[in-house]
C-alpha cells in the first residue's frame, strides 16, 4: 500500500479508535458507583469544626477569588482533623485523595471565592456533588454569600446547613432575585447548570 493510501486508511479509522479510547475513559453513572458506609455519622461537634476552618478559610478565598480546598477527618484520638487548604482555580479546587489520607476521611471541603455573576457560586455544582460520589466521600461547601451546603454522597443530594451570611461572607454579595437558592439539590437537579 503507498504511503498516502495507508495515511488516509489511518485517518478513517482514528475517529473511530478515539471514540473507543473515549468511552473507555467515560465517567461512570453516579447511580451505579457504590461507596462504603461513612465511617462516622456527621455530628454537631464536626459541622461545629468545618464551620470553624470556613470562616478561617472564606476570608483569603474571598480576597483571592479563588476555591480553597481539602479533606476532613479523625486522627488516631479521634479527634477532628482536615489537610491543609489547597488553592485552586476560580472555579475549581481538587482536594488530595481520599486514599491516601493519613487519617479517616469523613468528608471533603471547598470554597466557593468571591462572588461572581459568571458562576452558580450560591449552590454546589453538579461537578461538586459528583466529585464526592466518586472519590466515596461527603463533602462541605462554603459559599462568597456565607451559605454552608452538607452533600451527602449516598444520597446524591446538596442541603443548606444554614443560609445567607451564617459563615464569612463576600462584603459585595447580594442574591439574584432572578434565582432563588433552594434548600437543597439532588445530582440531578443540578445537570443543567
Amino acid at each position: 500500500m503507498a504511503d498516502s493510501a495507508r495515511h488516509n486508511a489511518h485517518m478513517r479509522t482514528l475517529p473511530f479508535y478515539l471514540a473507543l479510547l473515549l468511552s473507555a475513559c467515560a465517567q461512570q453513572d453516579a447511580s451505579s458507583i457504590q461507596m462504603a458506609p461513612r465511617a462516622l455519622p456527621q455530628t454537631q461537634a464536626e459541622v461545629a469544626f468545618v464551620s470553624a476552618l470556613f470562616n478561617d478559610i472564606q476570608p483569603v478565598s474571598i480576597a483571592q477569588d479563588r476555591e480553597y480546598c481539602g479533606l476532613i477527618g479523625l486522627d488516631g484520638n479521634g479527634g477532628y482533623i482536615a489537610t491543609q487548604p489547597r488553592r485552586g482555580r476560580k472555579a475549581t479546587c481538587l482536594p488530595p485523595d481520599p486514599a491516601f489520607a493519613d487519617f479517616t476521611v469523613l468528608a471533603s471541603y471547598h470554597t466557593h471565592g468571591s462572588s461572581n455573576l459568571e458562576y452558580f457560586t450560591e449552590i454546589p455544582s453538579f461537578d461538586d456533588i459528583r466529585t464526592d460520589i466518586e472519590d466515596g466521600t461527603d463533602g462541605y461547601i462554603a459559599t462568597p454569600g456565607g451559605r454552608f451546603w452538607y452533600v451527602n454522597a449516598r444520597q446524591q443530594r446538596a442541603s443548606q446547613i444554614c443560609g445567607l451570611n451564617c459563615l464569612v461572607a463576600d462584603p459585595k454579595h447580594t442574591d439574584s432575585a432572578d434565582f432563588p437558592v433552594f434548600h437543597s439539590y439532588t445530582l440531578d437537579d443540578l445537570r443543567g447548570f
